[in-house]
């Protein structure tokens, strides 16, 4: 192999690299295996080690997005080696050269002005959650990183949790109901008529000309909902909007209907949002950047879901290439924010992301070079909240900023991703 697409380190010794970055992982002592030997299958590295060790390689490589030349495949080093030929290409192709440039220019000032974030009442040990789901008691807790799960309580659901985080923010940005002009709702799991946002209408007693509208994008939701807001006040179409998210897993992704930890790693929650145009005395607020959004398609089937005849869900969930694609990707989007942006990481005072489950977030952290302080523990203490998780995390990451003293509070990275694969970022900076 002589090719001078590839690093001239890799081309010297390419074996090497990958071998090393297996004993990086799993231990110097490791005896190496056999090309065809499938790693995660034979223990020698778990789903979530897997996945660093693909990064490393990757990172010591420079070939770009590694696993999506794995897909479908045997995690091997015969497989790896492979695919890192298959991706060379990648690294000259400049497939992200222009991804800050497809971006939307600078819009006029936008502001949050609010925020909540509502949890499911009964939290659950994820030893308990184990249980429920026919799991190995602590596989929740050692493989993925939860500790504990958020449920929904009897009388709770999206429309009771939506409705009081959107209350709660609404006092806290000193909004009155009826100076709402739209009402933007996002969730994964409300599927009744009328719509989420419909019934948040109703529910927070707005004024009859005050849209309603829903927008999808599962994990992606909130940032959807958010661009669409800041679109609205923008354009002059509106003044005050209400961006709310709200998930009720634990009634739609039941051990009688999922199997095993796809089901065990969601929780219930809900988070709102108070958008308005920048007028007045606006210091206490955040002023909202650009947003940048895409899909790659070619993970399209790392998850799938579907209702079967028998009343069951179908899941396609490939763990694996799905948390490969996940750290990927949101290290590419946070990069592209930083790019947009012109604010260096290290000057970001928290991260509010997607969170697939914890220990993926702590790969992130590592991968982008910062504090897995950065990035509040939603996942870790709640589960995967869906499009409620970057919510909650926004939430928390405003929350604390507070405490800090005007002058040193600091940006703050929008990123998630949703099943396609979907992704999307932004970000805010304080007001002076």
């Amino acid at each position: 192999m002589n090719d001078s697409r590839f690093p001239l380190s890799w081309q010297k010794d390419s074996r090497r690299l990958v071998e090393e970055c297996l004993r990086r992982e799993a231990g110097a002592a490791v005896s190496i295996p056999g090309d065809q030997i499938h790693l995660v299958e034979t223990g020698i590295l778990d789903s979530m080690a897997a996945v660093s060790f693909l990064r490393a390689v990757e990172t010591a490589s420079g070939v770009s997005d590694l696993g999506s030349g794995l897909n479908g495949r045997s995690a091997s080093l015969g497989e790896v080696l492979a695919a890192m030929e298959n991706s060379a290409s990648d690294i000259s192709s400049g497939d992200d050269a222009s991804f800050d440039q497809k971006t939307s220019r600078s819009l006029a000032q936008v502001v949050l002005t609010g925020s909540s974030a509502v949890l499911g009442s009964r939290v659950l040990a994820s030893e308990e959650v184990d249980r429920s789901f026919g799991m190995p008691v602590g596989k929740m807790r050692n493989r993925a990183g939860i500790e504990s799960v958020a449920y929904a309580a009897d009388g709770e659901n999206e429309v009771t949790l939506g409705a009081r985080a959107a209350e709660e923010a609404l006092g806290k940005s000193s909004c009155a109901p009826q100076q709402l002009d739209w009402i933007i709702a996002t969730g994964e799991t409300h599927h009744d008529y009328p719509s989420l946002s419909a019934q948040m209408h109703s529910r927070l007693l707005v004024r009859e000309n005050c849209g309603a509208l829903d927008v999808g994008g599962a994990c992606l939701g909130l940032l959807n909902a958010l661009a669409v807001a800041q679109s609205l006040i923008a354009s002059g179409r509106a003044q005050t909007v209400a961006v709310v998210t709200a998930d009720v897993h634990s009634r739609t992704l039941t051990p009688a209907r999922v199997a095993g930890e796809f089901g065990g790693l969601f929780g219930d929650g809900a988070s709102a949002f108070i958008l308005q145009h920048a007028v007045g005395n606006a210091s206490e607020s955040y002023l909202f950047g650009d947003f940048l959004f895409g899909c790659v398609g070619q993970y399209a089937a790392a998850i799938q879901v579907s209702d079967a005849k028998d009343g069951a869900l179908e899941v396609e969930f490939d763990g694996e290439a799905l948390s490969r694609a996940a750290i990927t990707r949101m290290e590419k989007v946070l990069a592209a924010v930083e790019l947009r942006s012109g604010i260096p990481r290290n000057a970001v005072g928290g991260f509010a992301t997607h969170q697939p489950n914890p220990r993926l977030v702590a790969l992130l952290a590592k991968q982008c070079g910062v504090s897995p302080d950065a990035f509040p523990p939603i996942a870790k203490s709640y589960g995967n909240l869906g499009s409620s998780t970057c919510g909650a995390a926004l939430h928390a990451t405003l929350q604390a900023d507070s405490k800090r003293p005007r002058e040193q509070r600091k940006p703050i990275f929008l990123a998630a991703l949703g099943p396609g694969l979907l992704f999307g970022g932004g970000w805010l900076t304080p007001c002076a």
